[in-house]
Order: structure tokens, then C-alpha cells, then sequence
């Protein structure tokens, strides 16, 4: 188990925060932002610490450096979400859960059960703000239900086209993707490159 530098007891007024994740580089940058967390590597330190109440709980599924880590596992973020899950752990229904591993899959599921069995939790990839991505104003007012949800996924796809276009390369000039200085400009084999 590998604790935060000053990791003892938290003074009362600021959050209890615990952080399971195997990958120092993660640590790193949440400790940068969170210096009093608490930061567990494996399912037995992180159980042994939920032991004691928690203002939030930050878990990662993919432990020991492997990744796409089966969930019956009993060395993976899911294995802390059992015993969540198992009886007299009242201590803990107050504490905010948020799942941050990248296997997505998994990660729904821990967040699916969490929810099930009354904690709050939510999917929060670590490194991605999500909250950013899906931020795009208030509704449309005055439109109707179906007009004001379909604006509002205009907005959601722009934003995806947007975060996921790709330019051209030097290699295709624009040509495989529509864009670029030939885009639109037919090339027949005797015009050449």
C-alpha cells in the first residue's frame, strides 16, 4: 500500500479522499490536485482503508499493470465494488464514487452496481473532463420537446465531429478525406500527382 506524503489523520474540515489506481503517472496528477487524498495501488489496501468513512472514492478496474482485466477477478476495481456490495457498509452510503478506469465496459458495470445497491457513483474517465464535453448551454426555450432535443444533439455531434476530425495529411494532399487544396478535384492518371 502506498499512502500520500502527510497522509495521517485528515483535519475534519476538508474532504477524506481515497484514490485506488496502480499507475504512479495517474497518481501523480491527482495528488497535484488533491494533496491530502489518500492513495491505495491494490484491492486489499484499498478494502482495509474502506474500512474507515470517506467523503469520495476514486477506483480504477484495471489493476497491476494489465489492462482489460476480467471482472471476477479478485484483483480488480470490480472486486472492490463486491464487497461495496455485501452487507454493513453503512459507513460508506454518504461517500461520492467515481470510477475512473479507461475500460469502459468494466467501468459501467461498477458504476451500474454501485448505483443498484444505493451509493453514488458515476463513470469518469481519468483525464477526460467530461463534464467539459458535455457542457453546451442551456436548452433551446420555446421550440417544443423534440425541436429542443434535437438541437441539442446538433450540438453534442458537433462537438464530436469536432474533437474527432482529421486533417489531411502531407501524404494525401486532402484527397482521401474531401479536404485540402484538391479536395473536390478529380485526378485522372494523365494529370499525375
Amino acid at each position: 500500500m502506498i499512502e500520500s506524503p502527510g497522509a495521517g489523520p485528515t483535519p475534519p474540515a476538508s474532504r477524506r479522499v481515497l484514490f485506488l489506481d496502480d499507475d504512479p503517472r495517474r497518481a501523480e496528477l491527482f495528488l497535484e490536485c488533491c494533496p491530502h487524498a489518500v492513495w491505495v495501488t491494490d484491492v486489499g489496501a484499498c478494502v482495509d482503508r474502506l474500512a474507515e468513512p470517506w467523503d469520495e472514492v476514486h477506483l480504477d478496474h484495471d489493476l497491476n499493470g494489465e489492462r482489460f482485466v476480467d471482472e471476477s477477478r479478485d484483483d480488480c476495481g470490480m472486486a472492490v465494488v463486491r464487497w461495496l456490495c455485501s452487507p454493513s457498509r453503512e459507513h460508506l452510503r454518504r461517500a461520492r464514487f467515481f470510477v475512473h478506469s479507461h475500460n469502459s465496459a468494466a467501468a459501467s458495470r461498477m458504476v451500474l452496481l454501485l448505483l443498484r445497491h444505493g451509493y453514488m457513483a458515476e463513470y469518469r474517465p481519468f483525464g477526460h473532463d467530461l463534464v467539459d464535453f458535455l457542457t453546451l448551454g442551456p436548452p433551446p426555450r420555446g421550440r417544443g420537446l423534440f425541436r429542443g432535443l434535437g438541437a441539442i444533439w446538433g450540438r453534442v455531434a458537433d462537438r464530436w465531429a469536432r474533437l474527432t476530425r482529421r486533417t489531411a495529411s502531407r501524404y494525401d494532399g486532402g484527397d482521401s478525406r474531401g479536404r485540402g487544396p484538391r479536395a473536390g478535384r478529380k485526378t485522372t492518371s494523365e494529370e499525375g500527382p
